[in-house]
């Protein structure tokens, strides 16, 4: 880092640029749509920083490298390491118990600075999209960059080592040094560009979280520090004009102010124009970066022209000084408000944040970060250094190990007690209370924790073949093999024909049925493409429908039982011919089992909440209304239903339990049954509740197919 003294207040500036955009991006999400580009302009500020560090001070032998190190662990882990305790005890106090399983776990990864990968993994499972974010989640960005500066001195290590070979073999060892530095960042920055753009067309959650498709904007800091140190050693400052700054000539500052300016306006067309829909990081990371590249680069510090007064303001200096600690502040306090407070934030609310988070940060910046940055003890000893990140990472990680387990007991209780309450509460249950008036209202019996544990055993079964959708999985329920089933049924759709399992699994018992699954996640059963990110995903998904209809025609089955949620667009179509292009493409679906001659019951798929219930609940006091919905909202399109409605050849049947779930709201508790595990599929034990509606229909279509 540059002494106070030469500290360059444009960069300062553009670090408080690039938080105010998080911040405006995370508080208020609709207006400041693109604002997290601002993390990338953070990684152009630290590559060009860092890269500058070791150029002028070059890692020489083992001791340069750990005291490289010992800066980083003085200058991040401290404040870090704080919030992320306050963090996991504020999420144990605050948070649903279902969530702190995951969260304890990603704490332990933000500690040991591995958030990001964490979150490639979990942002690629389907059922994951919909689970609370996390409080640490933003640490995925302070991740790359420890990851980077662990790799990075290596790398310009062995660049000074190759200048110290130039010295022996009479070469301007600097010349050689700033030449290989600019090889170097340069390659780098190709190399995970290229990586990123096709990471981002191919894996998209992935690409966003994953080092390797985030180096190259480091590296574009650095590749500017490299090349800015190969001309220094190249043009020399005139004799008696050492260190000191040469004026421009006004056609070079007019230069450096129109490079200020267009890159801040760069920075500032991100923010307010990208979105979630926009691919990224990919080229469109080229924006941003490129912009904060050019403000560094222009140098506005002592431009007349530029930017450079707006900058050096002391609040926006003083929001650079901070920005580390903005940073670290904001997110858990957003995530966690909601649930302490009992209600949905509020945009006082959402400035109380704001002002909550500079306090915090102000008070964590001067009594930690620069206490123990600059403590003597630390400073004059490695050893105490490293102590202090061991001690870190072992308190941080060990309570979050500790809260995880504690959660883990807690839902276990909670699945257990549940049970006991389901079976002591009788046959008034769950929907079972809206069909008999005479059923009394038996109180909360599967409360939130346990819901959100509680799913149809084909999740256990591992019976979804998922996206990419490269495996074939089919699970079979009844028909044990000592004799011939009464009828062979075949469940096919995604995820929201997959609840319904619970609903027909006492009838597989005692009227001797088997039921195989044909089931898809996300993946609805047309013969159309449907836009899925990553590549070749929309050709597989619809490789995979093929291959379910074909293997039921083919299958010797008595009944098809479908039911689809239809959420992803069709590729190619316009949005407003959506429904009515799905509606055709699933007329062809039903055609291929009827044109065979098997009778088809479709069910139609349920209400869909506006958010995960179990979450909403423990938010909001337990106020089941407060988290329905009205119809109007919960009972989405179903084009499936409406083709099925149609269908003329008498072999085609449809149900509907929307009369048990919804009056003037869509309810998400219902007869003392937490309905939803997450946003919109059923909990087994009401799906069970549904079991007269369901069974029955599959009894009737298989005594006299309509």
């Amino acid at each position: 880092m540059p002494a106070p003294s030469t500290a360059r207040t444009d960069i300062q500036g553009l670090r408080a640029l690039a938080v105010a955009a998080v911040l405006g991006f995370h508080l208020w999400p609709a207006a400041v749509t693109g604002g997290y580009v601002g993390v990338d302009v953070f990684f152009v500020v630290s590559g060009f920083l860092i890269t500058s560090h070791l150029l002028r001070r070059p890692i020489r032998d083992g001791r340069d490298l750990l005291g490289f190190w010992a800066r980083r662990v003085r200058r991040l882990i401290p404040a870090a390491s704080l919030v992320l305790l306050v963090t996991i005890v504020a999420a144990a106090a605050w948070l649903p118990t279902t969530t702190l399983v995951q969260v304890g776990r990603e704490v332990l990864a933000s500690a040991l600075y591995l958030e990001n990968w964490a979150l490639a993994r979990s942002e690629t499972d389907y059922l994951a999209a919909d689970q609370l974010h996390s409080p640490v989640q933003h640490y995925w960005s302070l991740s790359i960059e420890e990851q980077f500066y662990l790799v990075w001195p290596l790398l310009l290590a062995a660049v000074a080592w190759a200048g110290l070979r130039a010295r022996r073999r009479h070469r301007d060892p600097e010349r050689t040094t700033a030449a290989l530095a600019v090889a170097l960042t340069g390659a780098v920055l190709v190399a995970s560009l290229g990586w990123s753009v096709w990471m981002t067309w191919a894996e998209p959650a992935a690409a966003y979280f994953v080092s390797t498709t985030r180096f190259w904007e480091l590296a574009l800091g650095g590749l500017l520090a490299a090349v800015l140190a190969l001309r220094t050693v190249r043009a020399p400052a005139p004799e008696g004009q050492v260190g000191a700054e040469p004026g421009s000539p006004p056609s070079v500052s007019a230069l450096r102010a129109a490079a200020a300016w267009t890159g801040l306006a760069m920075i500032t067309v991100a923010v307010l124009t990208f979105d979630a829909e926009t691919a990224f990081p990919g080229y469109a990371a080229l924006l941003p970066t490129v912009g904060a590249l050019l403000v560094i680069l222009a140098d506005a510090d002592r431009l007349r022209a530029g930017p450079g007064a707006a900058l050096r303001w002391r609040p926006v200096q003083w929001l650079g000084d901070t920005s580390y600690s903005v940073y670290l502040w904001h997110w858990p306090l957003i995530v966690i408000a909601p649930f302490a407070l009992s209600r949905d934030l509020s945009d006082v609310d959402l400035l109380a944040i704001l002002g909550v988070t500079l306090l915090l940060a102000w008070f964590s910046q001067r009594y930690v970060e620069d206490r123990l940055r600059f403590h003597p003890l630390l400073t004059r000893r490695l050893g105490a250094t490293f102590a202090m990140l061991g001690l870190c990472v072992a308190v941080v990680g060990g309570t979050a190990v500790g809260v995880r387990e504690w959660a883990s007991a807690a839902e276990r209780d909670a699945v257990v007690d549940a049970r006991a309450a389901v079976a002591q509460a009788g046959p008034c249950l769950g929907a079972q209370v809206v069909r008999d008036e005479a059923c009394d209202d038996p109180g909360l019996v599967l409360p939130p924790t346990a819901a959100a544990q509680d799913k149809p055993v084909v999740y256990a079964d591992g019976c979804w073949n998922d996206s990419p959708f490269t495996t074939r999985n089919v699970c079979t329920y009844g028909g044990d093999g000592t004799g011939e089933p009464t009828a062979r049924l075949a469940l096919v759709g995604n995820s929201h024909a997959g609840h319904w399992v619970p609903a027909l699994e006492d009838a597989i018992a005692t009227d001797g049925w088997q039921l195989d699954t044909y089931l898809q996640s996300v993946c609805y059963t047309v013969d159309a493409p449907i836009e899925l990110p990553g590549e070749g995903v929309t050709q597989a998904c619809q490789a995979t429908n093929r291959w379910a209809v074909e293997s039921v025609v083919t299958g010797g089955y008595d009944l098809v039982v479908l039911s689809d949620r239809t959420h992803q667009p069709l590729a190619g179509v316009a949005e407003e011919d959506q429904v009515a292009a799905a509606e055709d493409a699933y007329r062809e679906t039903l055609a291929a089992f009827t044109d065979a001659g098997i009778p088809v019951l479709v069910l139609r798929d349920t209400p869909a909440m506006p958010r995960n219930v179990p979450e909403c609940l423990v938010q909001l006091a337990y106020d089941p209304d407060a988290c329905g919905a009205l119809p109007a909202t919960a009972l989405e399109p179903d084009p499936l239903a409406a083709a099925a409605s149609a269908d003329t050849t008498g072999l085609v049947s449809v149900t509907s339990v929307d009369h048990l779930m919804c009056d003037e709201i869509c309810h998400p508790v219902i007869g003392g049954v937490t309905a939803y595990f997450d946003h919109g599929h059923l909990t087994a034990t009401f799906a069970r509740t549904l079991a007269p509606e369901v069974s029955g229909a599959v009894r009737a279509a298989l005594e006299s197919p309509p």
